[in-house]
């Protein structure tokens, strides 16, 4: 039974595939407009005295990535960093398949912290596309609201997918902002589960466009309010709701203290 995200209710790429050992390096405006780049490195200045360098030598120990993705939804990206100097750290990226949640025994029940197996889809183009938060984000903003084990898709979409979804599940002929999905073998967990040891599995459905118009309208930075929707979400897939004054006013703190961990202001406020 899908949740729908906040109480303000209103409404793959390409591959950058390398060559012969050479990545392909473009840039991207605003606006969707890429442009190939012929470098060795990449300079980024900040204005301020600070420059951070981003290299591809020909022997690498490893490549260099921003993000960590991979194209089986299934297998799960990870980092490793080697460190080479006081200021130089090379990245590595990992594909790992078949990985599952394992529990060590005898560990103090904080001595691990909740695990996320992440997915994220893109159904948008142009604007929608270039306005659509980053992977890396988007991990970031929902590991800060997991409280137990989860599996979690991110689908990202336009106004007409977002309409669709609310009116087929929530008779509401309108986009929203966020949907929320929460599965068990086939069992709704709108409610607290009884054993929080079992992994959660769900989807979080964000319409990029209602977002941006929301942000605008509340005066937020789009980056402020996705993250804020999707720790909201991520709170309605573990069983927190706000259909009384009691459910809101604890759902909003736990919102407004996770936010606040993240750097972000108080959405309420």
């Amino acid at each position: 039974m899908p949740k729908t995200g906040s109480k303000q209710d209103a409404g793959q790429d390409k591959g950058i595939a390398a060559t012969a050992g050479k990545p392909k390096l473009v840039a991207i405006d605003a606006e969707g407009k890429v442009t190939r780049l012929k470098a060795e490195r990449l300079e980024i200045d900040f204005g301020d005295g600070r420059k951070l360098v981003l290299a591809f030598p020909e022997r690498a120990w490893g490549d260099l990535e921003i993000e960590a993705d991979a194209d089986d939804a299934a297998a799960v990206p990870m980092l490793s960093l080697q460190p080479g100097a006081c200021n130089l750290l090379t990245l590595r990226v990992d594909v790992h398949h078949d990985m599952s949640f394992v529990d060590v025994p005898g560990l103090p029940e904080h001595a691990r912290p909740p695990a996320l197996r992440l997915s994220v889809q893109k159904a948008v183009e142009g604007e929608d596309k270039a306005n659509a938060p980053k992977k890396n984000h988007i991990r970031r903003w929902a590991q800060a609201a997991l409280q137990r084990d989860a599996e979690v898709t991110v689908r990202l979409v336009g106004e007409e997918e977002g309409r669709e979804l609310n009116r087929a599940y929530r008779g509401r002929d309108y986009a929203t902002n966020v949907l929320t999905f929460a599965y068990a073998d086939g069992e709704d967990l709108s409610l607290p589960a009884q054993d929080n040891s079992a992994v959660l599995a769900g989807d979080l459905v964000l319409c990029v466009p209602v977002v941006m118009r929301e942000a605008a309208l509340q005066g937020k930075t789009p980056e402020a309010h996705f993250a804020h929707l999707v720790v909201h979400g991520m709170l309605h897939l573990q069983g927190h709701d706000h259909e009384n004054e009691a459910e809101a006013a604890v759902m909003e703190r736990l919102e407004t203290d996770v936010l606040r961990g993240l750097g972000y202001a108080d959405p309420y406020a």
